[in-house]
């Protein structure tokens, strides 16, 4: 996956149909903790609890997140900008995949990897199943 941020939250209930229907207006983005200037803002669900999450995911430009794995494996679809995924434990932009806005990408549980972001901001809307962690290479 993408950023870390231990952020929890559910989107926006409507209609009688018990559907969630989340305007961009009505996201919430919250600054991540340990990473100022990332922010995410939940969807769907909790990713501290059991089951289904949705979030998305704002890196600023020239944003570099070091090697980490996830405890789920997650699904990632790139919204805008361009965002460089590249896999093991040492920053290489040289080897890193460029996955431009509208490109979607798994990534496995466990697997270590780190995300930059190029000139401009990236929107990234993430998916998996709770509860996650994020553990950073030492």
């Amino acid at each position: 996956m993408l950023v870390t941020t231990v952020l929890s939250g559910n989107g926006q209930t409507g209609g009688p149909h018990g559907q969630i229907v989340v305007a961009p207006s009505d996201l919430k983005w919250a600054e991540n903790p340990t990473r100022p200037g990332q922010r995410s803002a939940p969807l769907l669900g909790d990713q501290l609890k059991a089951g289904p999450y949705v979030r998305r995911v704002r890196l600023p430009p020239n944003t570099i997140i070091p090697p980490h794995s996830h405890s789920d494996d997650r699904q990632v679809t790139v919204l805008s900008g361009t965002l460089y995924l590249g896999h093991g434990a040492v920053v290489d932009k040289d080897h890193a995949i460029k996955a431009g806005a509208g490109t979607f990408f798994t990534e496995p549980g466990k697997n270590v990897h780190f995300e930059m972001s190029g000139p401009e901001e990236v929107i990234a809307q993430v998916s998996g199943t709770g509860p996650t962690s994020t553990d950073y290479v030492k």
